[in-house]
């Protein structure tokens, strides 16, 4: 006598899974650019020069949208906590905004300048340049690897 045997295969796990990358891999590129953006802030903060630590402390990787992230020393784009910042970063010419000089205190003892010259010391420039420049830069290499991560973890739950 022939048996009669009949199978289904329930998709509609694979399904909803499969959904979350053709729309827009449903908001994963923030998460990740999140997680690349605290190794660069790791890293950033590890080369900035540190006289009372406050500097360092500001480092930031923000991420607003898709397109858009920063690294940077402020808590959101609008304001900086540390006005400094750029001046430490990047070469600089300091002149009074008012009046003839800069006055300033150095070991206790007052200095009257016309103009100041600071030396940059780079360290957010040169950490984003290292992760950002290139096809097979380190950030590139960073996403591929957590989106790798997250589709394998996605399988994996099915």
């Amino acid at each position: 006598m022939p048996v009669k045997f009949e199978a289904a295969l329930n998709t509609k796990n694979l399904e909803n899974k499969l959904r979350i990358f053709s729309s827009g891999l449903g908001g994963i590129f923030k998460e990740l650019m999140k997680a690349v953006g605290q190794k660069m802030t790791a890293e950033a903060k590890s080369l900035a020069p540190s006289r009372t630590g406050r500097l360092k402390n500001n480092i930031n990787f923000i991420v607003n949208n898709d397109t858009e992230f920063v690294l940077t020393t402020r808590k959101s784009l609008k304001r900086s906590n540390v006005w400094y910042s750029r001046i430490v970063e990047k070469d600089r010419h300091i002149k009074p905004k008012k009046g003839k000089y800069l006055v300033f205190k150095i070991d206790g003892e007052w200095k009257k300048v016309d103009s100041v010259n600071v030396k940059g010391q780079p360290y957010m420039s040169t950490v984003y340049d290292e992760y950002w420049e290139g096809q097979n830069s380190k950030g590139y290499r960073e996403l591929a690897r957590a989106l790798e991560n997250k589709i394998r973890n996605y399988f994996d739950e099915l």
